[in-house]
């Protein structure tokens, strides 16, 4: 039986070897057009035009119309020459004209009386201006591809990269291109177009520039262009509410090319990290070749009419150690032997430690008031030693026989004294996807007669595991990738019917193959066993409040198909260009998993702590074995096989006025059906259907499809599909004189349905379980004890059990009914250009992107009311079984009590929804909204005279309730900072990473020395040491992105789902020192400008999801020397030495890989003894890599 890698490479062959009579294709929408006049500027009708592929060899032949006008659409982007002819008048030949991809090119002619024999040669690229539509398109050119420097930094080089040069793209605290958000959209939000269909994967939430940049990267030796349509474009282009980021493979040519290469780092290379003492091991090799060339087969793929070209890149990748390392919390060497007199906070007060054995009903506590730091609800003793005096620490005979210290021993020594950011892991960790890898790139072009253009291209990508971990093998929270690759396969053509009809046919198979395993599964027997647990096979998952959590028991195999297959028609008649298309899409996740038998743990400060003051650790809770949550997962359906078809059909139309206006007008309508899974194995919240298990109150679990009795749904998904996606677009472009054009535009724009994470939008309760443990007691009960283990699990509770009752006090995944109105933007802007030389010009634009119905997680269903928090410590007390009320809250049916997982409390029965204990948030809600403006300013010189500039500068303010696709809840909107969905209001504020100013400026410069140029042009010795050398570079810098804070005291119950954010006092300075001049070992924070931890006690504060305050800002500079050395006349070697971060400048910044949230470089937990202070993240040091190409 062939595996999955052969089935690709026989798909390849397969395709190849019907290209003469097979079908595909889809349009770049490059083109050129314009008017045909004579000297008087009279049109003329009937002329003759031939552009001719310098390339390929391919000649296209149009007409003028009676108006003047031509149009060649739908080209290819490459080079060209362009001849006029006409009866009385001279040929006009015309020279140097290179198309880049999506490029709108206009070339008006001025013919001169004249013999045909006679002929004008002109050497000119067309203009760079677009004269026909409103769109806002940046290019990365060839030129650009091939000589910026472009690091090799933890994977294969990307040179979707490049695309945080250009205005509007926003990287946040770096500029990684895996944090790109553009024009306002969504982070992973874009869509990414490689030879005409789309890179979307499967059903999860990675689209545009992640799969670009990282899970199928551009390698700059296998891509000719990068081009990004940032707005208004056309309606063949959707599925996004951003923009569109294209490329297109290279493509053989009529003469043979190919290069090897070899691009090198090494730590001896490297500068040291700032605040890290040495320097970790990095050592990379990027290495391959490439050639290209005519296929010639005689009478097959080589005659006149039949010529045939192929491309082929091969690319490795090896990586050992890496080019930062991470800083940890781990606990002290005095802490695991229950010493916490080093757990202050960040004014040096020391943080108690409380017994919860002491734990005890405050006699003096008034529930008529609010219980805080003068009324406390519960009472315990500090911690004070075995001889009495000395506070926070625990006697040994406490925790002699404590399991954590079985743990602990596998932990490292710190590398530093204190209790946070102590320890700086040794190996580094760099990229643990894609450590050693492979690329293979191949394409086949065949060119039938002058009717056709046939190519198929196949990119392989193959990596194998990192085997490296931040903490010790036994307490790894890794999941390497035992198997990891991936196909992107496409097959295209183009049939020309007439010179103004045209169709492009394109299909495209996408699929990834991974292979997940928990880093520690070979050394899970060597830890201790908790009781109760499903299976020993891998380590427990334990989680802390403030410090780094251990273990890990995930295992997951599966693929992402996705089918593709699109159709454009264009129709050039008379003033008009019309296009008319559509295109299906099957995509598809499947997956095996199995997940948390060995448990899933929490310990937080309040297990050694009190609810109304600043107190607590987490490890102490540890070391005394109290379990504040856990859950256990038992599983017998560990299948999954998610399913989602989506079909789009549009019409555009780009009407002349006049030679100086063009219209453009157009509509789309999406159909994107809900994600369903193959064999109806779903389960999901129906939040009307009654539940006979809760007295028929409204709200069940209920199973896809029809053939599970009762408990089925009827539709195979919760959602009602919606079929009103439609999307218009209009706009127009002025000419107002031949060197300046305004453009404007507006329109709709529609995304895909987002189901955030990996898995679909897929539930399988009812097949599989995840049974919660909770604490008690307001907390102060722990849910068990650690050595005592899991508590039994009735078998009423396990799995296989199809009832709509079987969710009832637990957690349950809620698909909202309406999630299927598919988010989408409006956008506008007006845009002016000018062309000052051949070579110059010049783009402002003002930007504007409206998002609605975006991804988010603001309005969970089962939520309490904030007036309830009136009632204070009531809320945490419990009903018995045989209450029938508490405080004046009546039982919210019989059994309830007995149902809980989670603690019956009176919180709890005043749930909307009181038997479920989740939040019942929306899995794929989308009820966010963005606003974003800007002025975006462009200055491009193309390559000429050895010399190539792109400088761009963005002023920008995005305001949103909706951060991003992937990011989940407990960035800024978990239990930590998640506003109350009856305040929804409040979360809109500035965006996570929005950076109100952002400039980058790449400069490609040939040093005027050696042969053919200014200086010392003399051939010989000479010529081989002083010519050849080049610059160049690329420099970046944003200001910083805003901080958030949060309070880790809170003592809020959860059913309110709302996380405590303090607030910052009128006329206080929230700075203790100027950012301008940082002091590391300072905290940034005034502590007493911020609402105290203290204050949180049945209260969540006031401040922001984000603040005004923001961070410190990001500059980098990257530098290119390369030196050329032609050896002869077909064969150069090139020398290329790269500097990253050349002058090793340090900034205080996340160095990415999270969507660029840098808040996280200091401590913004008000309650931490650490606020304010800097945790060890900083930005990347100086590396250097040498390289070396041979090219023919």
């Amino acid at each position: 039986m062939l595996s999955r890698f052969s089935k690709n490479w026989v798909l390849f062959l397969f395709f190849s070897a019907l290209l003469p009579v097979s079908s595909g294709a889809q349009s770049f929408n490059s083109s050129i057009s314009g008017t045909v006049t004579d000297p008087s500027g009279a049109v003329v009708p009937n002329a003759t035009l031939t552009l001719t592929a310098v390339d390929t060899g391919k000649v296209s032949t149009v007409k003028t119309g009676p108006d003047g006008l031509y149009s060649f659409p739908n080209l290819q982007a490459g080079n060209y020459e362009l001849k006029v002819s006409a009866a009385g008048f001279r040929d006009f030949v015309q020279k140097g004209i290179s198309i880049l991809v999506n490029q709108v090119a206009r070339q008006d002619i001025k013919l001169e009386l004249g013999a045909e024999t006679q002929t004008i040669e002109v050497l000119a690229d067309v203009s760079p201006l677009n004269f026909e539509t409103p769109e806002l398109k940046q290019s990365i050119t060839p030129e650009a591809i091939r000589e910026l420097p472009l690091i090799v930094g933890g994977a294969v080089r990307s040179s979707a990269q490049f695309v945080t040069l250009m205005p509007g793209v926003n990287t946040g605290a770096g500029q990684s291109g895996f944090d790109s958000r553009i024009n306002g959209g969504l982070w992973s939000g874009d869509e990414a177009v490689i030879d005409g269909v789309t890179l979307s994967q499967g059903i999860n939430g990675n689209t545009g520039m992640i799969s670009a940049w990282a899970d199928y990267p551009w390698s700059p030796e296998a891509i000719s262009e990068v081009s990004v349509l940032t707005a208004n474009y056309e309606p063949q282009y959707g599925s996004t509410t951003s923009a569109v980021v294209t490329a297109e493979t290279k493509a053989g040519t009529k003469d043979w090319h190919g290069t090897l290469y070899e691009f090198h780092r090494n730590t001896a290379l490297n500068a040291r990290q700032f605040g890290i003492p040495n320097r970790p091991k990095d050592i990379e090799n990027d290495y391959g070749g490439t050639i290209s060339g005519p296929v010639k087969i005689p009478w097959v793929f080589s005659s006149p009419q039949k010529n045939s070209y192929f491309f082929l890149n091969y690319e490795g990748f090896k990586i050992r150690g890496g080019a930062s390392t991470p800083t940890l919390s781990i606990p002290s060497l005095k802490e695991r032997q229950g010493d916490f007199t080093d757990w202050v906070d960040s004014n040096g007060k020391l943080i108690p430690i409380f017994d919860p054995a002491t734990t005890r009903p405050n006699p003096a506590f008034n529930p008529n008031l609010p219980a805080g730091p003068n009324n406390l609800q519960f009472l315990r003793d500090q911690f004070m030693g075995c001889d009495g005096r000395t506070p926070n620490v625990i006697c040994p005979d406490r925790i002699q026989n404590s399991l954590a210290k079985q743990f602990f021993q596998f932990l490292p020594t710190p590398t530093f004294s204190g209790p946070l950011n102590n320890y700086v892991v040794p190996v580094p960790i760099s990229a643990t996807v894609f450590a050693d890898s492979l690329l293979v790139d191949v394409r086949v072009d065949q060119y039938w007669r002058d009717k056709d253009h046939f190519y198929v291209t196949v990119h392989h990508r193959g990596s194998k595991p990192s085997q490296v971990s931040q903490l010790p093998a036994q307490l790894a929270s890794e999941e390497p990738y035992e198997v990891n690759y991936s196909f992107v396969d496409r097959l295209n053509w183009t049939h020309t019917f007439s010179p103004t009809l045209l169709n492009h046919f394109a299909f495209g198979y996408l699929d990834t193959v991974i292979g997940v395993t928990s880093f520690n599964k070979p050394y899970a027997s060597t830890l201790p066993q908790i009781p109760g647990a499903e299976s020993h096979e891998f380590a427990p998952i334990i989680n802390f409040s403030d410090f780094e959590r251990f273990g890990d028991n995930l295992e997951d195999h599966g693929t992402r198909p996705v089918y593709v297959a699109n159709d454009l028609l264009t129709w050039v008649r008379g003033r008009h260009t019309f296009k008319f298309g559509g295109e299906m899409r099957r995509m598809g996740t499947n997956e095996t998993i199995i997940s948390n038998g060995s448990g899933n743990l929490n310990f937080t400060r309040l297990g050694t702590g009190l609810n109304e003051i600043n107190s607590g650790n987490s490890i102490a809770s540890f070391l005394l074995e109290q379990v504040e949550s856990a859950s256990l997962g038992i599983q017998t359906v560990p299948d999954v096989h998610a399913r989602l078809r989506a079909y789009d059909f549009h019409f555009g139309d780009t009407l002349k006025v006049s030679p100086k206006l063009s219209l453009n007008f157009g509509i789309r309508w999406d159909l994107f059906k809900p994600s369903l899974e193959k064999f109806d194995n779903l389960s999901f919240f129906d939040l009307l259907g009654p539940n006979p298990g809760a007295g028929n109150r409204p709200g069940r679990l209920a199973f896809a499809g029809t053939k599970w009795g009762a408990a089925s749904f009827g539709r195979r998904y919760p959602e009602l599909l919606w079929k009103k996606a439609f999307s218009p677009r209009i706009g127009f472009a002025y000419s107002l004189t031949p060197k300046t054009v305004i453009r404007t535009g507006y329109g709709i724009f529609y995304s895909n349905p987002i189901y955030p994470g990996w898995g679909g939008g897929m539930g399988q309760d009812g097949f599989n379980a995840t049974i919660p443990f909770s604490s008690s007691n307001s907390g102060y009960t722990p849910a068990f004890i650690l050595s005592q283990g899991f508590p039994a699990i009735p078998s009423s509770q396990r799995p296989p059990f199809i009832d709509s009752s079987f969710d009832n006090g637990k957690d349950i995944m809620y698909r909202p009914f309406d999630a299927n109105r598919l988010p989408y933007a409006q956008q506008w802007n007006l845009t002016v250009e000018h062309q000052f030389t051949n070579d110059i010009f010049i783009s402002a634009a003002y930007v504007a992107n409206k998002g609605t119905r975006l991804p988010s997680r603001t309005a969970p269903l089962n939520a309490l009311d904030p007036k309830y928090l009136s009632m204070g410590t009531k809320l945490n007390d419990e009903f018995q079984p045989t209450d029938t009320s508490v405080n004046g809250v009546p039982l919210p049916y019989a059994g309830w009590v007995e149902q809980m997982r989670c603690a019956p409390t009176v919180a709890q029965a005043l749930l909307p929804y009181p038997q479920y204990c989740s939040s019942l948030q929306g899995t794929n809600e989308n009820a966010g909204n963005s606003t974003y403006h800007s002025f975006q300013l462009k200055v491009e010189k193309r390559f000429s005279q050895g010399f190539y500039m792109l400088g761009s500068y963005t002023l920008s303010k995005l305001l949103t309730s909706s951060d991003g696709v992937q990011i989940d809840a407990a960035t800024w909107s978990g239990s930590h900072g998640v506003i109350s969905p009856f305040e929804r209001g409040r979360n809109k504020g500035l965006g996570i990473n929005d950076t109100p100013q952002a400039f980058a400026l790449s400069l490609i410069y040939q040093l005027p020395f050696g042969s053919g140029k200014r200086y010392s042009s003399s051939s010989g010795i000479l010529n081989q040491v002083v010519g050849g050398w080049q610059l160049s570079t690329v420099f970046r810098a944003t200001s910083g992105i805003p901080f958030f804070f949060r309070s880790g005291n809170c003592n809020v119950p959860g059913q309110f789902r709302a996380g405590c954010i303090p607030a910052i006092g009128s006329g206080a300075n929230p700075f203790a020192q100027d950012k301008g001049g940082f002091d590391p070992n300072k905290p940034l924070f005034n502590p007493s400008a911020f609402e105290p931890a203290e204050s949180f006690n049945f209260y969540f504060g006031q401040g922001p999801r984000i603040s005004n305050l923001r961070a410190f800002g990001y500059h980098n500079q990257d530098i290119g020397l390369f030196k050329n050395t032609r050896i002869s006349e077909k064969l150069n070697l090139q020398i290329r030495a790269e500097l990253f971060n050349a002058w090793n400048w340090h900034t205080f910044t996340n160095p990415g890989g999270d969507g660029g949230f840098n808040s996280g470089v200091i401590d913004i937990d008000v309650s931490s003894p650490s606020f304010g202070l800097w945790n060890g993240l900083v930005s990347v040091p100086r590396n250097i890599q040498f390289g070396i190409k041979l090219l023919f």
